[in-house]
Order: C-alpha cells, then sequence, then structure tokens
C-alpha cells in the first residue's frame, strides 16, 4: 500500500504540473487509497495530524464513508466487467423505435430449451419435425418400360426364372421353337452355338421376345434381329457363371449400388440442442464415412437453442441417415424426401421464434400490454445483432478492418491475441503464442472445436514451419470464417450509420436523400445479396434485399409513395449508391478513421475481399406476433414444447397458478436477415450482450 501511495503522489505532481484533471479512475480510487493506511506508517501519520491540525480536516475531508467507497468498487468493477465483453453501443447500437418506454428487466436464453427456432421455407410454411422414420416419394415413379418389367413377376431364384421365360416364349413363339432355343441353351455342344428363327416377327412380338429375354434369361442368351428374323445366340459359360441367384439384374439401395431415387438429394429436417449446425453434419459425415461437403443446408442456426431447419444429401439413402441420427449428440433428423438440387445458404423466407424471458421484473400483463402490441405494429430497427460481432473484446469487425486492408499480420495477431473471458485450454494456447510465437506448442493446447480460426493459423504456422508467414496463414482458415470478419465490419458501418439516419430524421417516415425500396412480403423468397454471409441468429444468411436491385431516391415529389418501412441503407461496397443527405457523410467519416473508404472496397487485391455491398431495410415488424404469461417454480424445468417432444408425446409445459416466478412467452415471425434478439431489445431495454445476460442469470442465481 505504501508503494501504491508513492506512485500516487507522483501521479499527482505530475498532473499539477501539467495542469490537466485527474483521471476519473484516479478519483475514484483516491477516497480508498486515503482512507486505508498502511500500518506502518500510522504512528507518523498521527504525529503528523497532531503537529498540524490543518493537514488533519484534510485528511478527515479526502475519507469517504464504506458505503461510498463500495459504490465507487462496484462501479469500478462493473467497467472492468463490461471491458470483458462488448457492448451493443461498441458496435453502433444505440437507437429505439419509440420512447417514453423504460423497460423491464428479464433472462434471455438463461437455458437452451427457452430459445426455439423453426426455419420458414421459401413457400412460407413453418419447418416442423415430425418424424423420425418416414419418407416422402423415397423411390422414382416407374417408366412405361419399368411398369412393363415389373408385370412380367421375374422370380428371383434363377432356375425357376429360366423355366418361366420358356412358358412365356412359347405363348409367342409355339411349343416347338420354344424347346429348340431351351435345348440350345442347356447344351455344351461349341458347334451349334446359335438358333435362327425360320419366320419374320411383328415389331411387337419381337419387342416382347426382347423383354423376356433381357429380363428371365440376361446372362444365358443374346437375342438378334437379322434381315427381319430372331437369332438367339447362346453366351459363354463365364457369362453364365457370374450372374446372380435372380434372372433379373438387381438394384440394391446402399453405397456403391445404382442409386434407386428421384433426385440426387435426401432432404431431411435437422432438430438440434445446444450445437452447431456444421458440428451436427460434422457427426453424420463421421457416422456414415462420408464429408461434410456432401451436405447442404438453407441457413445456419444459432447454438444456443433449439433449432429446426432443411438439409440435404448428396446421394445419401434416408434409411442410412435414420441410423446415423440414432448416434446423434444433441440433434435428431427425420421428414426425409428426394429431390434434384442442393440446399444452399438463403434457400428459405424466414424463421419462427418461440423466445422465453424469465424472471420477468418491472413489468406486468397491464404495464407491458401496449408495449407488446406497439412491437407488433411498428416494429423495431433491423440492427445487426450482437452474435454478429463476437461475444469477447476484441470483435469480428476488427479482424475485418485488418483483412481489408490486407494487412494479414494485424489480423492473425488480433485472432490469437489474449482475451478475457476464454475458456482454460484455448487461453493458455494464446499465452503460448504471444509469449514464445511457438505454434507447434500452443497447436497441441488449442482445442479445434472451440476454436476453428485460431486452430487453422497455428496450424498453418505449424505446417510452413515460418511463424511470418501471416498471409499464407490467414488463407488457411475457412472461407467462411474469413468472410465473416469482413461482413461483420459491413454489418458494423450499417449499425451506426442507421443509428446516425434515425437520431437526424427520425422514424416518422422517409425524407428527402432517403434510399427506398419496397417492402416486400418475406412469404416470398427473398434475393441474396452477393456478400451474404452465414451467421448464428436463427437464420441470419444474407442482406435482406440484393444489391441487384437498384433502390429508388426520395425525392420530394415521390416521397408520398413510400413509407419508412420501404426505406433501405447500404452495406458499403463498390456496386452500392448512397444516401443523398448528411448519413452519406457518416459512412465516408466512419470508415476513413479506419483507413478505408466506401468507394475502395473494389480495390482489394484478393477477388473475395472484393466487397460489391448490399441494401437492408431499415425498420422491420414482426409477423404473427403472439405472446402468453407463465408462472412457474422450477427454473430447471422447460417452459416450452419442441418437436421432438410432439413426437415422443410429451405434454405442453403450462403455467402455474401461483408460482413463484413470471416468464413472458413470444411467438413470431421474421425474415431470414433479421435479429431476433434485437426485438427483444426494444421490447426490454437492456443490454442483449452475453456478458450482460450472463451477469444477470449469476444474479439471480439461477
Amino acid at each position: 500500500m505504501l508503494r501504491i501511495r508513492r506512485l500516487f503522489d507522483q501521479l499527482c505532481q505530475r498532473t499539477l504540473r501539467n495542469t490537466t484533471p485527474v483521471p476519473r479512475l484516479i478519483q475514484r480510487i483516491f477516497p480508498a487509497i486515503m482512507s486505508s493506511p498502511n500500518p506502518q506508517d500510522q504512528a507518523s501519520a498521527k504525529r503528523s495530524r497532531a503537529q498540524s491540525p490543518e493537514t488533519d480536516i484534510q485528511q478527515k475531508a479526502l475519507s469517504v464513508d464504506g458505503a461510498t467507497a463500495k459504490r465507487a468498487k462496484n462501479e469500478d468493477e462493473e467497467e472492468q466487467e463490461q471491458h470483458l465483453f462488448m457492448r451493443e453501443s461498441d458496435v453502433g447500437i444505440t437507437q429505439f423505435v419509440t420512447a417514453g418506454w423504460g423497460g423491464f428487466d428479464a433472462i434471455i436464453k438463461h437455458r437452451f430449451s427457452d430459445f426455439f427456432v423453426n426455419e420458414i421455407d421459401p413457400s412460407g410454411n413453418v419447418v416442423r419435425l415430425t418424424s423420425y422414420y418416414d419418407a416422402v416419394d423415397p423411390t422414382p415413379p416407374m417408366s412405361e418400360e419399368q411398369k412393363e418389367i415389373a408385370s412380367l413377376n421375374v422370380p428371383e431364384d434363377k432356375a425357376l426364372a429360366f423355366d418361366a421365360a420358356f412358358i412365356k416364349l412359347a405363348e409367342i413363339l409355339g411349343e416347338e421353337d420354344s424347346a429348340r432355343i431351351r435345348q440350345l441353351l442347356e447344351s455344351e455342344d461349341d458347334e451349334q452355338r446359335s438358333f435362327l428363327l425360320d419366320r419374320e416377327l411383328d415389331k411387337g412380338q419381337r419387342k416382347s421376345v426382347y423383354s423376356i429375354t433381357n429380363n428371365f434369361l440376361p446372362t444365358q442368351v443374346k437375342c438378334e434381329t437379322v434381315d427381319g428374323k430372331l437369332e438367339f445366340i447362346r453366351r459363354s459359360a463365364n457369362n453364365r457363371s457370374n450372374s446372380g441367384q435372380g434372372g433379373a439384374p438387381q438394384r440394391r439401395d446402399g453405397r456403391g449400388q445404382q442409386w434407386p431415387h428421384d433426385g440426387d438429394h435426401c432432404y431431411f429436417v435437422m432438430q438440434k440442442e445446444n450445437h452447431d449446425t456444421m458440428d451436427v453434419l460434422f457427426q453424420i459425415a463421421r457416422c456414415l464415412r462420408s464429408t461434410t461437403r456432401s451436405f447442404g443446408m438453407a441457413g445456419t442456426k444459432d447454438k444456443r437453442g433449439i433449432t429446426v431447419q432443411r438439409c440435404s444429401a448428396y446421394r445419401i439413402d434416408h434409411k442410412r441417415l435414420i441410423g446415423a441420427s440414432r448416434n446423434l449428440k444433441g440433434a435428431r433428423l427425420g421428414n426425409f424426401s428426394y429431390g434434384p438440387r442442393e440446399l444452399k445458404l438463403g434457400d428459405l423466407s424466414g424463421n419462427r421464434f418461440e423466445i422465453i424471458l424469465r424472471h420477468v421484473k418491472g413489468a406486468d400483463e397491464q404495464s407491458l400490454g401496449p408495449v407488446l402490441e406497439g412491437i407488433r405494429r411498428t416494429g423495431f430497427i433491423n440492427y445487426y445483432g450482437m452474435q454478429r460481432f463476437g461475444t469477447q473484446s476484441i470483435s469480428s469487425h476488427s479482424v475485418g478492418i485488418a483483412v481489408l486492408k490486407a494487412d494479414w499480420k494485424a489480423a492473425t495477431e488480433l485472432i490469437l491475441k489474449p482475451r478475457p473471458g476464454d475458456r482454460k485450454e484455448v487461453r493458455k494456447a494464446r499465452q503460448v503464442w504471444s509469449e514464445q510465437k511457438d505454434a507447434r506448442a500452443a497447436l497441441a493446447l488449442m482445442p479445434q472445436k472451440a476454436a476453428l480460426a485460431e486452430y487453422s493459423l497455428l496450424q498453418a504456422f505449424s505446417r510452413k514451419g515460418n511463424e511470418n508467414n501471416a498471409a499464407s496463414a490467414f488463407a488457411a482458415v475457412p472461407r467462411n470464417l474469413r468472410l465473416m470478419y469482413v461482413h461483420a465490419y459491413q454489418s458494423f458501418i450499417w449499425n451506426a450509420a442507421t443509428s446516425q439516419r434515425l437520431a437526424r430524421f427520425g422514424i416518422d417516415g422517409p425524407v428527402v436523400g432517403d434510399l427506398v425500396i419496397k417492402a416486400c412480403d418475406f412469404g416470398a423468397k427473398p434475393s441474396n445479396g452477393p456478400d451474404a454471409a452465414p451467421s448464428t441468429n436463427g437464420g441470419e444468411e444474407s442482406a435482406d434485399v440484393s444489391s441487384r436491385i437498384e433502390p429508388t431516391l426520395v425525392t420530394a415529389q415521390n416521397i408520398k409513395q413510400f413509407t419508412i418501412y420501404d426505406v433501405v441503407l447500404p452495406l458499403p461496397g463498390w456496386a452500392v449508391t448512397y444516401p443523398e443527405h448528411d448519413v452519406k457523410k457518416v459512412y465516408i467519416d466512419l470508415m476513413k478513421q479506419d483507413g478505408l473508404s466506401p468507394f475502395g472496397l473494389g480495390k482489394h487485391p484478393l477477388k473475395e475481399y472484393k466487397l460489391a455491398g448490399a441494401y437492408r431495410h431499415m425498420i422491420i415488424k414482426p409477423r404473427d406476433f403472439e405472446y402468453e404469461w407463465m408462472r412457474y417454480n422450477d427454473d430447471a424445468l422447460p417452459l416450452a414444447r419442441s418437436d421432438s417432444d410432439a413426437i415422443e408425446g410429451k405434454h405442453v409445459p403450462e403455467s402455474i397458478e401461483f408460482g413463484e416466478h413470471v416468464a413472458l412467452k413470444l411467438k413470431f415471425d421474421l425474415p431470414s436477415s433479421a435479429y431476433a434478439t434485437m426485438l427483444l431489445r426494444e421490447l426490454m431495454r437492456q443490454e442483449t450482450a452475453a456478458g450482460h445476460q450472463s451477469k444477470l442469470s449469476g444474479n439471480a442465481g439461477i
């Protein structure tokens, strides 16, 4: 403590010489330091006060009571905690649609079963898991030829098929010629290997004979037409011995066999719980000894939740997927069908959410009713949510700045830099890299699943044996992660520009200089921006309006044709236009601070980072918005039922009349690019950042 006081005295003297204000943190800790003297100094302090009453008065004036000191300590601890995680204001989220509402406290995602997401397909139907085993049209419709073959009823047993063939041939050729063909096939005489029919047959008769010989005797005889007459040629013994037990060629399901389905892709519905989409697909691929490249998906989904989505598998039979489903951790598959094309990111129109807010305090049915109705009628700001930027102190968009500047060393160092909040193994690996720059040692500690980008970088550094080759190492990071960083930066700029647009011009409607694109119902399939990137909020796959759609500039003449829901703002890129008012300068000034320009994003040395940009609606409304109040006692019990619960016959959780705790259950649809957490922010007026929600759960003792 004496050492701290000496440092403090030196700092104060330097501060006085510079005639600058004492920093706020020093002001906070000063009373605590002065009120806790070192025991070794107590005697001299008493002597000093006795000799100088003025000094004693000053000391008393500087001391604070215990409550004030505790309050200052709590404020410091809170500020320190906030720096462990990003806040909404750090990523440009500052405004609200409605004013005059103070909000309320509740806990978001205390349990992963408090957050349900079901995809909405391009036709506007909510995707549900309703069966683990059924498959829609697992085999293709038969052609006329296949129907004819099926009508022949070819026996599986080879001997029975042989006998049946000559019964059918006798009906067409007569008993005598049928017997001569049978005698030819049963003979071992190499000099007599064929039999030529002595008369011509019509086209229908020839077709029937071909059908019989091809399906009943495929390995015994070859039938040809010679000058209008049929010739039967006995096949070699090798051909006969290589045949199977049945007379007809076998078509079986499974690997290495002829694909029996109508369409190369098996579609399935996947419900997962507290797992990433790619993690589950990796499990499936491992079970089937396949690769994740065999799978497609309409959208990625949040890890912390129960989510239902459509996926596709290239030439993997649904029976094999059923088998894999039994061995999956945290996921089930079902509702199989077949089709001609792979599912791609963006093959959806939105998501259906069911969210449980636990421990509601500061609101009840009467006070919150008008606010909930306001959300239904007015909507919320279409901000990119906190998930877009990561949860720790080093955000994804800060890495994106380095990538857009082609500063690969800065990008890799930011990704590998130590930070608060890491799990133990990741923290150790980062520390080894930071202190020793030993890629192999750090790689041995780094868990691949928990930190894929970090693992990829260290693996590349280890393989190359050159810790200075940052460009090559960054290229080893999976492409979707690399693009995630630059898209996060676009999202940050969009958020900040949107906040400025609303702060300057409000939400009453469009203003002259705005850009507008008519808002469409998201039951129709939305267009996908070229810079669309997956994210993790129930299906944020793309900007909600394509950059290929040219927006309209609002003028005094056309302003009455549009509403606030038509207003769009651009994600920065080389192919977009910018508003013709003050917000255009916001884009320029914000990016200038980062050493970038909204007009220079097409000049990157690597093609994949040349951002074309896109447009995104500023204000959106939820569809089919519903809410329900619930009372409960046990925080460990679920308050909603999943699709798999319904299949297994579990009851829907019900409210307890005199339950100790209050929960609010919300149900609503959003377009594929929208974040449900931003609707909750508008409703609750509460930080949605992960760090803040974790603290609320801790304070509630749950």
